[in-house]
């Protein structure tokens, strides 16, 4: 494997710093995004890394990162697009502006790079990676706004997969569960003040949620997981679906990472998504058309051609 430049925001912690780490033990040349000078000297700590002052929401600050990587010469082969937050609360909590910074972190920021550095991505015919969440394709309570941003960054890379194929740059997602990161402590200032503004009729629900969250149980490793018993991967599973979205001869759209449970969780939510679908549409086929349907999807996702959605 040549060694790459490649650009991973939100690299100050958690599963950004995890892929910078992995990705520059391989020699890879890193330039890693992160907004405070603690972090970014901690960065610079790293072989192979080159930090990077940079709020994905600011347009200057993308832009100069621009100049930057463009004036080193070595180009840009990888853009990971991995800054996010991960605030919750009832969708009632939340008021105008703070959703906006919610979809201006999340959703516009990936946008915002992707326009920016697209002159050196297809210069290397390089490769995006979005570091999505299984909540692209479930939701629940209080998961309402996050998983809001992250069903509109599954849509924004399937759209733009479609549109760069055929430009040479292949664009994926990487969805994980839970994982061991500071994101749900690193945004529990924002989640209790939506808890705490949200008002009636769901007010007292959202207190006793609140005061519940103050006092979490630990996982008890000897049940089995469900809702009430999540367990956290570790954040090399997601670095590993990176590396081989950036450097498979033919990457995955979306790479799907996490625990059985919460992998048969989403696999039940697309089932009831097409049974809804099929019962909601003048189609109502019948379960031998539908498995019929399967089938043709596995054998060409098999097939030396490639799938149905090509």
């Amino acid at each position: 494997m040549s060694r790459r430049a490649i650009l991973v925001t939100g690299a100050s912690s958690g599963i950004g710093l995890a892929i910078t780490r992995h990705l520059a033990g391989q020699g890879h040349r890193v330039y890693a995004g992160a907004r405070k000078p603690d972090d970014l000297a901690a960065l610079a700590e790293i072989a192979n890394v080159q930090p990077l002052r940079l709020d994905v929401r600011s347009a200057d600050e993308v832009q100069a990162a621009v100049e930057l990587i463009t004036a080193q010469g070595q180009g840009l082969y990888g853009l990971v697009n991995n800054a996010g937050v991960g605030e919750l609360g009832p969708l009632l909590g939340w008021s105008d502006a703070q959703l906006q910074r919610l979809f201006d972190i999340n959703v516009y920021g990936p946008h915002r790079m992707t326009n920016a550095f697209m002159p050196l991505l297809l210069a290397s015919r390089g490769r995006i990676v979005n570091i999505g969440s299984q909540g692209g394709s479930i939701t629940s309570k209080y998961f309402g706004p996050y998983t809001m941003t992250k069903h509109a960054l599954e849509a924004y890379t399937q759209a733009l997969q479609l549109e760069l194929a055929p430009h040479g740059v292949a664009v994926s997602i990487v969805q994980p569960g839970g994982v061991a990161t500071r994101v749900g402590e690193n945004a529990q200032g924002a989640t209790q003040a939506h808890f705490e503004q949200t008002p009636e009729p769901l007010r007292a629900e959202a207190l006793q949620v609140l005061a519940a969250m103050s006092k979490p149980a630990p996982p008890r490793s000897d049940e089995p997981e469900s809702a009430t018993n999540r367990k956290l991967s570790d954040p090399a599973i997601v670095c590993t679906a990176v590396q081989e979205a950036l450097f498979s001869d033919r990457p995955s759209l979306r790479y799907m990472v996490g625990t059985e449970w919460e992998g048969n969780r989403v696999l039940h939510a697309l089932l009831d998504k097409l049974l809804d679908a099929n019962d909601g549409s003048s189609l109502h086929y019948p379960r031998e058309r539908l498995i019929a349907l399967l089938d043709e999807h596995l054998a060409a996702r098999h097939s030396p051609a490639g799938d149905l959605r090509e």
